[in-house]
């Protein structure tokens, strides 16, 4: 994979190995994209770079290069594939969340029989950029519900039909779930202090002690019981719209069906104008 931003270029080699099957086919291996890291991947690049001095104009072009052509059940990301199916009855709907994990429904919903995640060998393009969003610490604290969220409902999933998935999670969190997040971001705000005493540039000093500041009060000063407290109430919040907009959807997908078989959904023909040759 390459990072590209003016007069300067990364290189970071991201490829996993498959791994042999006792038959001798392979395996996929056990992650893919794992450079696309999101939120936390900005911080280690500002954090890396000692002429950084503004953490929010953090920006990177990423081009994927190593995708190859393979048909799976076990989708770990929806990069770079390829939509095959027959629509004629419904699909589930994306998560109604800003934690921005909406299509990871489509990720479990593909475990049924009779679907599967097709991905193609191809290079793709990915812009790494601050535009319209959150400050930088924000989004390492969506980051991380985000994930608490997945592995909740990943490890509670007890049905999957044409048109819904459904789960027992009800947004408990326990003071490990807790814990283990503030160790991380204890260690982040370590290395953020350590920065900031190590460089001699003045403004990125600056910058770095408000970053860890910042860090820390996100994180409600790195306290368990006021941080469990507070997560608690979060992933209930988020848990009722998503259970909620997965026990109305079938509805609203009769109501389509009705609409259609009554008077039809609504149509419009693409007339592209051709490009003139030169």
């Amino acid at each position: 994979m390459c990072l590209v931003e003016p007069l300067r270029i990364y290189l970071r080699e991201s490829s996993k190995p498959f791994a042999r099957r006792p038959n001798g086919s392979r395996a996929l291996p056990p992650r893919n994209a794992d450079h696309r890291a999101g939120s936390a991947d900005k911080f280690d690049l500002f954090l890396d770079d000692d002429a950084r001095t503004d953490p929010s104009a953090v920006s990177d072009s990423y081009v994927l290069v190593n995708f190859r052509p393979v048909v799976t059940k076990r989708n770990r990301r929806m990069d770079c594939g390829v939509a095959g199916y027959d629509n004629t009855f419904g699909l589930p709907p994306f998560f109604p969340t800003r934690l921005r994990c909406e299509d990871y429904i489509y990720r479990l919903w593909i475990q049924q029989d009779g679907i599967a995640a097709a991905h193609v060998d191809a290079a793709q393009n990915h812009l790494k950029s601050g535009y319209m969003r959150n400050p930088l610490v924000s989004e390492i604290l969506n980051e991380e519900v985000a994930n608490l969220l997945k592995r909740k409902i990943k490890a509670s999933l007890n049905r999957i039909d044409e048109l819904s998935i459904s789960f027992d999670y009800e947004g408990e969190v326990t003071a490990q779930d807790a814990q283990e997040i503030l160790e991380k971001m204890r260690r982040l705000h370590a290395r953020t202090l350590a920065a900031a005493a190590a460089t001699r540039n003045g403004e990125r000093a600056e910058a770095l002690r408000l970053l860890a500041a910042n860090l820390h009060k996100a994180f409600y000063a790195f306290e368990p019981d006021f941080f469990q407290h507070n997560l608690v109430r979060i992933m209930d919040d988020v848990v009722s719209v998503i259970k909620g907009s997965l026990e109305l959807w079938p509805t609203l997908i009769e109501i389509c069906y009705f609409q259609k078989g009554r008077k039809g959904l609504p149509q419009i023909r693409v007339n592209n104008q051709r490009k003139r040759a030169a």
